[in-house]
C-alpha cells in the first residue's frame, strides 16, 4: 500500500496532467515525411529517370480513409507543430491512465475516488 505522501503526490500529478489537457493546443493525428517525387515537367531531369524532387507529405487517416496531402514549404512549421501536439496529447493520456490505476490499486474499496 503507498504512503500518504505517495498517495498526494500522485493526486498531485493527476491534477497537473488533467490542467495540462485542458491547455491542449490545436493539433491533428497523422505523420508528416519527407518523400522523392516527379515534378511533372517532360523537360526536367526527373522525368528521364535522373534525381527525383524531395517533398514533404501529410498522411492522415480518417473514417478508414488514409488522406495524403503535399506540405507546402511556408506550413511546414504549423503541421509540424500540430502532429507534435497530438502526441505530447496521447502522451498525456498514458501517464494519465498510469497515475489513475496507481490510484485506483492504492485506495481500499468502498472510499470515493476523484
Amino acid at each position: 500500500m503507498l504512503s500518504q505522501r505517495q498517495l498526494a503526490r500522485l493526486r498531485a500529478r493527476r491534477s497537473a496532467l488533467v490542467e495540462e489537457l485542458r491547455r491542449a493546443p490545436n493539433l491533428m493525428r497523422g505523420i508528416v515525411y519527407e518523400r522523392q517525387r516527379k515534378c511533372g515537367r517532360r523537360s526536367c531531369t526527373c522525368a528521364r529517370g535522373g534525381p527525383r524532387h524531395p517533398g514533404l507529405q501529410l498522411n492522415v487517416t480518417l473514417g478508414g480513409k488514409t488522406r495524403t496531402r503535399y506540405v507546402r514549404q511556408g506550413e511546414r512549421a504549423q503541421v509540424e507543430a500540430w502532429v507534435a501536439a497530438y502526441h505530447r496529447l496521447w502522451q498525456v493520456v498514458e501517464e494519465l491512465t498510469a497515475v489513475n490505476l496507481a490510484l485506483l490499486n492504492a485506495e481500499p474499496r468502498g472510499q470515493e475516488r476523484g
